[in-house]
């Protein structure tokens, strides 16, 4: 007989992760069934390696100190890649040990293989000898996340042509690379590229980088590249692509053709959803094999759940939201579940770009009648200590100046954004953050700078025309 559990989870990332904890605090038996290594993505070949890498970029350039002191410090090539391999493996398995060890101290269950959906919400498990187990469960919830895409007709075979997961994976630094792309991965691996002293090129066929974030941002991080050397050509793709000696020739739609040593596809990712019987279940995908769900994140077969990158691209604090809140829903547990309304988004290239919150040009779509307060950084005693600029701009309503945005570019963006996003969160207004007492110096302390920035724009607004 199949052994019979209340939730069953399929995938030991965010999403698996939080939802059998939360299912098992309240006394429910539950299991995790991983393909991989514990954590998903985040632990493997998304979040900590390459934010691994971004650490160890800045350590081994001095890039955030080069033009503060003058003084350029770089190790030797081989030097700096031995190292960057062994610190990015040595992070990866540590988160991996403390998601395998938070599971087990929760008495959640942990069996690693892959997984197959069946009728009466069963699951064949094949173990990594080949061997199969079947089992039941009340409660089942797909976390499979999500892969890079990867175009048809590219040759990945060719050496040096990689997607954001086989990169990691070279036993070489580039010397010129071309990145397919301009989103938050396209922009992360071009800055650390950058910083580690490959000559960098990035295509994408929008008209700016990272086209959902506030259109000022994107350009205050365009001219930022552009001082870099960073050459970004819009509007532009690739075509075909061939190996040419120890080098790759890419011919681009605009009729140019390069030589790179290396390229690399950071444009999109799909939905782990192949092989989970979905098909046969009747459970409703899109055409990139994304599930589709209600507001409990329960999809059209009673009992089946799916959260995190199987839905879409996500953060992962998303998508453990996501999985608590469809557990709440599956076994009844009294809590408020909410994904949150205002989610932070974070790219971590060098400098960062977070936000929270509406664009402008978001507002300008809703009709938001709205202000802006904007503070460069390097004007902050902080600021002016380290050398370092960067932008933090909060939009707010003009009616009751309640704060509906925040973006920003810096060093920290992804810690300082939280203070905006909480204000949010709280219904804060323009006058909340200007009332707060702050440290300095601070990079946090640029609010309040913004705030009376802000708070001057709406009073000129408001003074009465005179002859």
């Amino acid at each position: 007989m199949a052994e019979v559990y209340d939730l069953i989870a399929i995938g030991a990332g965010p999403a698996g992760e939080s939802a059998t904890e939360l299912a098992a605090f309240f006394g429910h038996r539950c299991l995790v069934i991983e393909k991989n290594r514990p954590g998903g993505t985040v632990t493997t070949t998304g979040g900590a390696p390459t934010k691994t890498l971004r650490e160890a970029a800045l350590y081994f350039t001095g890039f955030r100190d080069r033009d503060v002191y003058g003084v350029h410090m770089e190790a030797p090539p081989d030097i700096v890649l031995g190292t960057l391999q062994k610190r990015t493996v040595s992070v990866c398995e540590t988160l991996q040990k403390v998601t395998a060890d938070n599971i087990a101290k929760r008495g959640v269950e942990y069996i690693q293989g892959t997984a197959r959906l069946e009728k009466d919400r069963s699951v064949i498990v094949t173990l990594p000898d080949g061997s199969q187990k079947k089992l039941q469960s009340k409660t089942i919830l797909i976390g499979t996340g999500s892969r890079p895409v990867r175009p048809k007709g590219v040759p990945f075979d060719i050496p040096g042509v990689c997607d954001t997961d086989t990169v990691l994976l070279r036993g070489w630094l580039p010397k010129e690379i071309l990145i397919v792309g301009g989103g938050p991965v396209a922009i992360e691996f071009a800055t650390i590229c950058n910083a580690l002293g490959a000559q960098v090129t990035m295509v994408d066929r929008s008209n700016r980088l990272l086209p959902l974030m506030d259109g000022e941002i994107s350009n205050h991080l365009s001219d930022l590249f552009n001082k870099l050397g960073v050459t970004v050509l819009f509007g532009t793709t690739t075509g075909a692509i061939s190996a040419a000696g120890d080098k790759i020739k890419v011919q681009l739609s605009t009729g140019a053709t390069m030589h790179p040593d290396t390229v690399l596809f950071a444009a999109g990712r799909a939905a782990n959803t192949e092989g989970l019987g979905l098909e046969d279940l009747g459970i409703h995908t899109d055409a990139r094999g994304r599930i589709a769900v209600d507001e409990h994140f329960q999809t059209n077969v009673e009992g089946i759940y799916a959260a995190g990158d199987v839905l879409g691209p996500t953060l992962a604090s998303i998508a453990m939201e996501q999985g608590r809140i469809a557990v709440c829903h599956a076994f009844a547990i009294p809590f408020e579940g909410v994904v949150d309304p205002t989610p932070v988004s974070a790219v971590y290239g060098m400098p960062e770009v977070a936000a929270a919150g509406l664009t402008e040009e978001q507002c300008r779509a809703q009709g938001i009648d709205y202000e802006v307060g904007r503070c460069e950084l390097n004007l902050t005693p902080r600021g002016a200590i380290a050398g370092r600029g960067g932008l933090l701009k909060i939009i707010f309503r003009k009616d009751n100046r309640k704060l509906v945005g925040v973006h920003c570019i810096a060093d920290i963006a992804s810690e300082l954004v939280g203070v905006g996003q909480m204000a949010i969160h709280c219904g804060g207004t323009m006058n909340t953050i200007a009332n707060m007492s702050m440290n300095t110096p601070t990079y946090s302390y640029a609010y309040k700078y913004a705030a009376f920035d802000g708070l001057r724009r709406l009073s000129q607004t408001k003074r009465p025309v005179t002859a």
